[in-house]
């Protein structure tokens, strides 16, 4: 790529800005933000003097001028053009005559030198933050260029060689071709194709090279092509459709396609990297046998490990597969765990230092905890599991979990049964109270083949998601049900104390062998196994009692202090509560009085139709943009939930008196969307209509820890900060926007709240939005909104963002963060 001189950075940058501002321009107009890369084709066709500033002093078809004025450029850069014409063309059209005009006139204002000489690094600088902005809901999938570089430079290819890319996307790896290699790109999605096209433009691709709108699957290259390299990017864990079975009905995904298809269209030096979620890596059936023939075959080169959050548009683990038909180190993988060359900027924002790892890659440096060579004959004792961090174990010393415990073998029936159903909620986290308390859970009715009964004492162990929860059951007469994600076993206690072994199992060194084997991206889990593989060091049962006694003993002590912490304060609560219910006293006729004056006004508007009213009414709407009956309704509402607060205590809004729960993720869905309909501020709310890749049973399974009124009171908090400070003084409008996701990722379940208007000041940052009695205007607020988010937040375990002016589009976002957990 062209180096950049240092006396043109700060023109660039300049040039840039002033791009990035026009998004603005489009803001009023009736395209949806997912369009907006229009701006790019209207940029690309400007800098290739297609048009100037005077183009649309007066209406015109932008298609048949492109169409009559393509003969001013080079002609194989007017055949692109001509080729997304048709795409294009109906997106421009809805801008209006101004618009456009606009948008030429701030064209006309860049500097023309550099726009030309930097258009590709111009190019790809907005194009990446658009993407970044737009995040996983952008529609369009931009590879970032640090991953293409890195796999670029790890396909070692020759000056003439011929580049094969599938399933191409935005034509992320047609940027680093040379001029005398053969590129050969299919994108299927014609959004992303178009885009790509612009892309491959900007960069003036050899015309040896060739991007065409096609699918892949369907029009694979014929046997006779074989490639130096296969590089792609697939749709991640998509399954093939029946239409596409029918060429082979024992592939059943696309990564899985790619891989096949790949090893036959290589030469016999070439090589297929390819970018794929890790659960390629474990998933048993038709991926397993897969796995097993590329080891067999020791086509098997390098597999590389890298974090979530480094794509845009999702946050599930990746892995970089390295096949290659002419390996260097045959009979042996090579293992990279890349984690460590990962720079992590925020939650969301992710970059893979890749210049770095490459070099660390080059010079074969024996650093056991990113690179480990395992042998092919290692790899089937593994029963062809490549999930990588199984292979970077540390060596511990002490006793295998098969070897002290014996799995607990079903007693049960295969017809329903009425008994007590133990669910991981049911099972105990701690090392001091790790008795199951079966008292407090009712009894059900069961079917086969949802449980497994027990009859003997016995610890159980939970198996999904991310923590053991090892519990001890003490069997007195009565069995137990399983569900089928908690394994049972029984202790050996002649080689090691109960106590002991569970606390063990709560340190961090086995912490690190239980997520070195499990398996998953979402919903994290353990094979049996792979369970019985963790070793737990082993000193003698005195050792191991005296362990524990001086827990217990530590545990006391602390609860000790606690006591008398409460104690202390327990006296001042009594002054408080005082004067607090006084407060409350003088209030309590003016908060019955508004109460009532409500309902006798909505009882007035529900019950008679009077044609004044009625008119009256209609009126108040098309100025206000709300009937007036829904503001009685509001204030109705509001007294209702300033009563509560009060009646919660002296204190205001004690966050401990509010009792968390797990909610389904469809309950909170559901709940989001009334707050989104049921409100009377200056903008619309947009209801979320689905949490994406979740659907089905598993919104009812999964749910987050929260309490639903004081979600209603962060959501409240953050629609008023909208209503006063981002559409301050503005009549209520169909072009104000706050925008609600909900969706799952790898690190999550995330709640985003968004808004199109005005963003906070400059000096305004999260950690003074968040400072009790501080705002930014001291006439207009008391700073107590934000305290309140966050404390809210914090109660609910959740971490969270303010994110201020890094999207044109929704310029101050809401960014909350929450670990999911199952339901009972």
């Amino acid at each position: 790529m062209k180096e950049i001189k240092k006396a043109d950075i700060l023109t660039i940058e300049t040039l840039k800005l002033k791009i990035w501002s026009m998004f603005d321009i489009l803001r009023s107009e009736s395209i949806s933000s997912e369009d907006y890369h229009v701006l790019l084709y209207l940029l690309s066709a400007y800098k290739d003097g297609i048009f100037n500033l005077d183009i649309f002093s007066e209406p015109r078809d932008l298609k048949e001028m492109l169409k009559r004025d393509l003969h001013k450029i080079e002609p194989n850069l007017a055949k692109q053009y001509l080729s997304i014409i048709n795409f294009y063309e109906p997106i421009v059209s809805r801008l209006s005559l101004s618009c456009l005009n606009h948008i030429v006139k701030s064209l006309s204002e860049l500097d023309s030198r550099i726009l030309h000489e930097h258009f590709p690094e111009i190019f790809d600088s907005i194009l990446f933050r658009i993407a970044q902005s737009q995040g996983r809901f952008g529609g369009q999938f931009v590879q970032p260029i640090e991953l293409t570089r890195l796999i670029w430079n790890l396909a070692e290819l020759e000056t003439n060689s011929k580049i094969y890319n599938p399933f191409a996307g935005l034509a992320s790896f047609s940027v680093f071709i040379e001029k005398n290699q053969n590129y050969f790109g299919q994108e299927l999605n014609q959004k992303s194709w178009a885009l790509g096209t612009l892309r491959v433009m900007a960069y003036g691709i050899s015309t040896l090279s060739k991007y065409v709108c096609d699918d892949s699957i369907l029009n694979w290259p014929s046997n006779s092509d074989k490639f130096d390299l296969i590089v792609a990017t697939p749709p991640f864990r998509m399954r093939l459709s029946n239409d596409y079975r029918e060429l082979n009905p024992e592939i059943r995904t696309i990564e899985h396609f790619l891989i096949e298809k790949g090893i036959g269209s290589l030469n016999q030096q070439g090589k297929l990297i390819a970018i794929l979620p890790q659960s390629i890596l474990f998933r048993g059936s038709h991926e397993y046998r897969l796995r097993k023939l590329l080891v067999n075959e020791d086509i098997i080169d390098t597999i590389i490990s890298l974090p979530g959050g480094l794509l845009y548009n999702t946050g599930i683990p990746l892995v970089i597969l390295i096949l290659n038909k002419s390996k260097r180190n045959p009979g042996k993988i090579r293992f990279i765990d890349a984690k460590k060359f990962v720079e992590i900027k925020s939650h969301r924002e992710k970059i893979l230092k890749d210049k770095e790892l490459y070099k660390f890659m080059l010079g074969n440096e024996n650093d056991s905890d990113v690179i480990r060579f395992i042998s092919n004959e290692q790899i089937s004792e593994f029963d062809y599991n490549l999930h990588s961090p199984r292979y970077f174990q540390k060596k511990i010393e002490g006793v295998k979990l098969g070897e002290i415990l014996e799995f607990v073998r079903d007693r049960g029936t295969n017809q329903a049964i009425t008994g007590k159903l133990i669910s991981i909620r049911d099972l105990k986290d701690d090392k001091i109270n790790f008795r199951l308390d079966e008292t407090s859970i009712q009894d059900d009715v069961i079917a086969r083949p949802f449980y497994s009964q027990i009859k003997e004492s016995c610890i159980l162990l939970a198996i999904r998601w991310k923590t053991l929860k090892p519990t001890f059951f003490e069997y007195k007469g009565d069995a137990i049900y399983l569900s089928n994600d908690i394994l049972s076993f029984k202790v050996n206690e002649s080689i090691i104390d109960t106590a002991y072994l569970i606390n063990e199992l709560h340190t961090d060194y086995v912490l690190e062998q239980l997520d070195s084997y499990r398996l998953g991206e979402f919903t994290p889990f353990l094979r049996r196994d792979d369970l019985m593989e963790v070793i737990v060091k082993l000193p003698s049962l005195e050792e191991q009692r005296a362990k524990v006694q001086g827990i217990h003993e530590l545990s006391d002590k602390i609860k000790k202090l606690q006591d008398e912490i409460n104690a202390l304060a327990h006296g001042k609560s009594i002054n408080q509560f005082n004067e607090f219910a006084s407060l409350k006293h003088t209030l309590g006729t003016p908060r019955q009085n508004i109460l009532s004056y409500a309902e006798i006004l909505i009882s007035f508007f529900e019950k008679y139709s009077i044609e004044e009213t009625a008119k009256f009414n209609k009126s108040f709407k098309e100025k206000t943009g709300t009937e007036l009956i829904s503001i009685f309704h509001s204030i109705k509402h509001d007294i209702n939930f300033i009563s509560e607060i009060l009646e919660k205590g002296e204190n205001g809004l004690i966050l401990k008196d509010y009792e968390l729960s797990v909610v389904p993720l469809d309950a909170v869905l559901k709940f989001v969307q009334q707050l989104c309909e049921n409100h009377n501020y200056n903008f619309v709310s947009s209801p979320p209509t689905k949490i994406n890749d979740l659907g089905g049973e598993k919104a009812n399974s999964i749910g987050i820890r929260l309490n639903l009124f004081l979600l209603k009171i962060l959501f409240d908090n953050i629609f008023s900060n909208a209503h006063k400070y981002a559409f301050e003084k503005k009549p209520f409008s169909t072009d104000h926007s706050v925008v609600i996701e909900l969706g799952i990722a790898e690190e999550g379940f995330f709640i985003n709240i968004l808004n199109n208007g005005t963003s906070f000041p400059k000096n305004m940052d999260k950690e003074k939005f968040i400072t009790k009695y501080k705002t930014s205007d001291v006439n207009n607020g008391t700073g107590l909104g934000g305290y309140d988010i966050n404390r809210i937040a914090e109660y609910f375990e959740s971490e969270w963002f303010l994110r201020l002016n890094s999207d044109p589009f929704f310029k101050v976002q809401f960014n909350f963060w929450f670990n999911p957990l199952p339901i009972k």
